[in-house]
């Protein structure tokens, strides 16, 4: 319980709403917990749409399309993820959303996702940020259509490849922020517990609890999950 709270918190975090970049947050049966504004955006979705969603009733394949192969590529991807407890980067990936003014129809999409895992205290996988880039305008370009193959002059090889140099470099930019996701979700676990401590024992509400927990901080100086940390820890103890 206290791993979906850290993982729902993440949906009103400044930083996470803030970010450019389209993050979705899922727990481990691939509901979604959060998804800030850029991935909204991207996907043409709402929060409501999302929030608490299983993600492939959200994002099925095109039944339109018979050679529709997003779902199932991510849906490995994830699982991998949820196995290994490492990042995995898909490549590019066509997968087609549906149209917010006719979910029967499919606006084209073309992405480089890349899914690392959340672990908790005990190492165990609680979540996956699976963060995209939308490239559609660059594959339907005339000049790199890499999609559907159309190959006819080497500049559009230098274009390709260069375009692919960039997303990489993008994606290494992004990696320190998506450690900082990580790293984030156990630290508002531990916060969590710690609160459900302080509940128990001073019979406060949720909010008391965290004031309680913010003051102790801000009076030995030492970092909020740290505190908590160590109330939990002394609890344990006794």
């Amino acid at each position: 319980m206290a791993n979906q709270r850290a993982l729902d918190t993440l949906r009103v975090d400044p930083v996470f709403r803030a970010t450019a970049a389209p993050y979705l947050i899922l727990d481990p049966e691939l509901r979604i917990r959060a998804a800030n504004p850029a991935y909204q955006q991207a996907t043409l979705t709402t929060e409501e749409d999302l929030r608490g969603a299983y993600l492939f009733d959200v994002f099925p394949d095109d039944p339109a399309n018979p050679e529709a192969d997003g779902r199932a590529n991510l849906s490995t991807s994830l699982q991998q993820v949820l196995h290994s407890k490492q990042r995995h980067y898909m490549g590019i990936q066509r997968y087609d959303v549906p149209d917010p003014a006719d979910r029967t129809r499919f606006v084209r999409k073309v992405w480089s996702p890349l899914n690392m895992p959340i672990l908790g205290q005990d190492r165990r996988v609680i979540g996956i940020i699976h963060h995209v880039e939308d490239i559609t305008d660059l594959c339907a370009a005339p000049e790199i259509d890499a999609l559907d193959g159309q190959w006819q002059h080497p500049r559009q090889l230098r274009s390709l490849t260069t375009a692919l140099a960039r997303l990489r470099r993008t994606h290494r930019a992004l990696l320190t922020e998506n450690d900082q996701l990580r790293q984030a979700v156990p630290r508002r676990e531990v916060i969590e517990q710690a609160k459900g401590i302080l509940m128990g024992q001073r019979h406060c509400t949720a909010d008391e609890a965290f004031a309680i927990l913010v003051g102790l901080s801000q009076d030995t100086n030492t970092k909020l999950h740290h505190v908590a940390q160590a109330l939990i820890d002394d609890t344990i103890a006794r």
